[in-house]
């Protein structure tokens, strides 16, 4: 069984989390000068128990590059079969999928003795972080369109979970992919107005693609439907019931079966009565609290059968909205939400465009801009790692590990902008239980995960 539990058991309550000036600052760590095939590592995004995501550099001709995201297995783990069978079924399923809402893989394999899948690098945040957002500002969680835009990012993620579950072989013949960790921390939230699907690392399909498995239990605890929980069938409904849970948790901005411990977050998601999303935000329409409901059914034959039906419903009645929601409007809601988090992250991915480079001087966080970060580096051509001196690489890794250390404070500074991984996460194993009580409004995000705690 592996669980990340995401909440009451990852033991991230309200009251062990740091001060938010100081969590909300903690920079990205800088990638040691590595090259993995013609991918160039910058900064280190993620890391969880299988491997890391990385902001990478690639090289083309004609001086054509571009910053990506990279995920790799640990060192540690690139010899054992059953992380590499894993690692491959993410990247051959992801790989195959095409689709407006679900993050693009568009290179994955083996190179200087290391597994690699590369990803577009998403310029967004997770739903997780906007649902934390929303509940720090009054204002916005007491807004009437808040239900209309939560039903736009909701009935988009059904897009793309339907592009997956109806995922087909060459010879046309369903695949019967079940993602099995759709949750608010895998819904990116671009700063373009779109939505994408993303970490396909503990998705299951026929038995067939890397021989996986679809009897273990893998999941976040606050997301599985009631049959996955209990080891029974796994299909496509899991994943419906799984997005019921996030549009439930995005009308109501608080969440729905966290509680003190393990076991009572299982007991309240197996047996405790889901109250309409309504009756915590009165705003919330009628209408919305019958879609979230029935994607909530505990028999799965009574849910929605499938993710586009969800959207379906959700469409038709955004369409009879006098209000206007899309893509443009969620831009420009999440510019609202996060004035400079788009700025900020284009700034990093200057960053990783740019050389290796030594650091002349370093002006206040308040003043820097990535074309500041330009004309105040010198570049420094780096050989080829058979001919780099060990006192080149020691100076240019300090010097690295200095502008990141002050980049990052201008990144994270002010606005709840933490940096929060907008790539597929890799899988996480459960850590100790502790929690805050159940009912609190949705905690901020942890920095680096993108996970609501």
């Amino acid at each position: 069984m592996s669980l990340d539990a995401d909440g009451a058991e990852t033991g991230e309550g309200l009251e062990s989390r740091p001060p938010e000036s100081v969590a909300e600052t903690v920079p990205p760590e800088r990638a040691t000068p590595e090259r993995i095939g013609r991918y160039e590592l910058r900064f280190e995004l993620a890391s969880g128990s299988m491997g890391s995501v990385y902001l990478a550099r690639v090289d083309g001709t004609a001086g054509f590059e571009r910053p990506v995201a990279l995920k790799r297995i640990h060192p540690h783990l690139a010899e054992e079969t059953d992380c590499i069978e894993m690692f491959l079924n993410e990247a051959e399923i992801a790989s195959r999928i095409v689709h407006p809402n679900v993050c693009s893989v568009f290179d994955f394999g083996q190179a200087d003795g290391e597994y690699y899948i590369a990803m577009e690098y998403l310029v967004g945040e997770p739903l997780a972080r906007v649902y934390t957002r929303v509940a720090k500002i009054p204002e916005q969680r007491r807004s009437p369109l808040l239900p209309l835009r939560m039903a736009r990012i909701i009935a988009d993620a059904c897009e793309g979970l339907h592009a997956a579950h109806e995922l087909k072989d060459t010879n046309g013949d369903l695949l019967h992919v079940v993602h099995r960790d759709v949750a608010p921390k895998n819904l990116l939230v671009t700063y373009d107005g779109t939505v994408q699907l993303v970490d396909f690392g503990l998705a299951s399909a026929r038995q067939h693609v890397h021989g996986t498995s679809l009897g273990d239990v893998k999941g976040t605890i606050a997301y599985m439907a009631p049959e996955q929980l209990k080891a029974g069938s796994i299909d496509r409904k899991i994943d419906t019931w799984a997005l019921g849970v996030a549009l439930w948790e995005a009308l109501a901005v608080k969440r729905l079966f966290r509680h003190d411990t393990t076991p009572n977050t299982m007991f309240a998601l197996l047996y405790e009565e889901i109250a309409p999303p309504s009756e915590f935000r009165p705003q919330v329409p009628n209408e919305l609290d019958e879609i979230a409901l029935k994607a909530l059914a505990r028999d799965p034959n009574e849910r929605w059968q499938t993710a586009q039906a969800m959207g379906q419903a959700l469409r038709r009645f955004l369409g009879k909205q006098d209000e206007l929601i899309g893509s443009s409007e969620l831009s420009n809601w999440m510019a609202e939400l996060f004035p400079q988090g788009e700025a900020r992250k284009h700034q990093l991915m200057e960053l990783a465009r740019m050389p290796y480079a030594r650091v002349l001087s370093i002006p206040s966080v308040d003043e820097f801009d990535a074309a500041q970060a330009a004309t105040l580096a010198e570049t420094i051509p780096i050989p080829r790692k058979s001919e780099r001196p060990r006192t080149l690489m020691i100076a240019v890794v300090v010097a690295l590990m200095a502008v990141a250390g002050a980049i990052a404070v201008a990144l994270g500074a002010g606005d709840g902008g933490e940096y929060v991984e907008p790539a597929p996460t890799a899988v996480r194993e459960a850590s100790p239980e502790k929690a805050a009580s159940p009912g609190e409004p949705i905690p901020a995000a942890k920095p680096g995960t993108g996970s609501l705690d």
